[in-house]
């Protein structure tokens, strides 16, 4: 029988640091009049840390009067303080600890080799700080992106700004963001930002690092001001999504800077978004393709307003949904019976209809989904054979760069239902679409008008299932 007697070993190693009248090294870490002394034994330094191990053998150490003397001016008292706790006795105790310092330790963790310690805290801040991870996301990647054992959280913070990028790319201190960093996130296919709004950024970062360019305005560049950009640039043009871009915001906002583009690029993009030939380069995969579907209709802007509308939060906060493609009306014909077989008992599920001849999209989202065995005794009439939900809704977007669109949620009764010859019944009228692609909108059982006219008619229609992203 093996017995551990963890405790009283912590302990007494504890004491062993307090009271420490045989030390035979001394540490002065910190710097300026923020400088302390401490004292420990090399036996025990070395037994628990790799890089006291090398750092204080004799090869390296300096010594006088048998002293070992170690300075350590980049790790401030206060964390020596905590990582001499851990080294002697396995204890941590960060109740009491700012947050910043917290970062500090977790630096000194990595550079001491300390991985255990690394991993706690690691998780420590991702499970009890996220708040304010998220708040200072980049000064914590400033000091954390290139440590060696700082993976999780470095990660975790790649995560969060993916999924709400907009504050990190509009801040204050994006546009001195080490370089490394953002070109990890520029790299990353999870990103969800819309193309133009990558390059907006990624133009106005190049230009701040840029020394000599005193203007965003390309029409005042000399040549080797293109020159300067294009070399500090080069690296991240080839992770830019150039034919997810607009025609017209590739000419007002990429066309300007295409001195920094390689010719062949340019010159394959304008025939690939102008004549619609193909790609001749390499074609990366959009970015929304790790948790939606490709979509004739919906933008990725669009689909973030979706999904935190579901989830009945502000469009600038986190709220992933994953978008599975079920039905596309000029892939399935637009029939009803296809419809429903490729529909019916699938869950929530979001419809989105184009409106030919203009750029606006209409579309609702049915949060029961629809079940053929509960259609088949509806009877119009009858009010309790609707499926009344409150947290259905309808929804419409003017135009592909309509950033907040307007959204109607469901009143008490008359929700979703089905009539024989739709597609969609979102409401007494409130939003309809027959098989012979004519739709209504008449305001009567949600909150909002979506359409500014009675009727239209549909160009295509897509239904998405819908499933929350769990948290990582």
């Amino acid at each position: 029988m093996r017995t551990r007697f963890y405790d009283n070993l912590s302990q007494d190693f504890s004491q062993l640091l307090e009271d420490a009248d045989d030390y035979n090294v001394k540490i002065e870490v910190g710097k300026g009049d923020e400088t302390q002394e401490f004292r420990a034994h090399s036996i025990i330094l070395r037994a628990r840390s790799p890089y006291f191990k090398r750092a204080l053998s004799e090869s390296w150490a300096t010594i006088k009067d048998g002293i070992i003397l170690f300075n350590k001016p980049n790790v401030s008292p206060i964390v020596f303080t905590l990582i001499l706790k851990y080294i002697y006795s396995g204890i941590l105790d960060l109740s009491k600890v700012s947050n910043d310092d917290v970062i500090d330790l977790l630096v000194a963790s990595d550079e001491l080799l300390l991985g255990e310690l690394s991993d706690h805290i690691q998780n420590y801040l991702i499970k009890r700080e996220a708040s304010w991870l998220q708040s200072n996301l980049i000064k914590i990647l400033d000091k954390v992106f290139s440590l060696f054992n700082s993976g999780e959280l470095v990660n975790h913070c790649m995560e969060s700004i993916c999924e709400t990028p907009v504050p990190f790319f509009t801040s204050n201190d994006f546009l001195s963001l080490n370089e490394n960093i953002l070109f990890e996130l520029i790299k990353r296919e999870e990103l969800t930002l819309e193309e133009t709004d990558i390059w907006e950024s990624l133009i106005k970062w190049g230009i701040h690092q840029t020394p000599g360019i005193e203007t965003s305005d390309a029409e005042k560049f000399s040549e080797q001001h293109f020159e300067n950009l294009k070399e500090t640039l080069d690296r991240f043009i080839p992770y830019i999504r150039f034919h997810e871009i607009s025609p017209k915001d590739f000419f007002n906002k990429v066309r300007p800077f295409r001195k920094i583009l390689p010719e062949s690029l340019f010159e394959d993009i304008m025939s690939f978004l102008m004549a619609g030939t193909e790609l001749k380069q390499k074609k990366l995969p959009s970015r929304m393709a790790s948790f939606m579907d490709k979509s004739k209709i919906l933008t990725r802007k669009h689909a973030n307003i979706i999904s935190n509308w579901i989830g009945r939060k502000d469009t600038s906060k986190a709220n992933r949904y994953r978008f599975t493609l079920l039905y596309r009306g000029t892939r399935d014909n637009l029939n009803l019976t296809l419809f429903r077989q490729k529909v019916n008992d699938q869950g929530p599920v979001i419809a989105v209809v184009k409106i030919k001849g203009s750029e606006t999209i209409i579309g609702g989202f049915n949060a029961s989904g629809w079940s053929k065995d509960q259609y088949d005794q509806y009877d119009y009439y009858e009010s309790d054979k609707w499926i009344n939900n409150n947290s259905h809704f309808i929804f419409s977007f003017k135009s592909l760069n309509d950033k907040k669109g307007i959204i109607g949620r469901s009143c008490e009764f008359y929700g979703v239902c089905d009539e024989e010859s739709y597609f969609l019944y979102f409401g007494c009228g409130d939003l309809l679409l027959r098989e012979d692609k004519i739709g209504s909108c008449y305001q009567h059982s949600y909150d909002k008008e979506i359409l500014d006219t009675d009727s239209f008619i549909a160009e295509e229609l897509e239904i998405f299932k819908i499933r929350k992203i769990k948290s990582r």
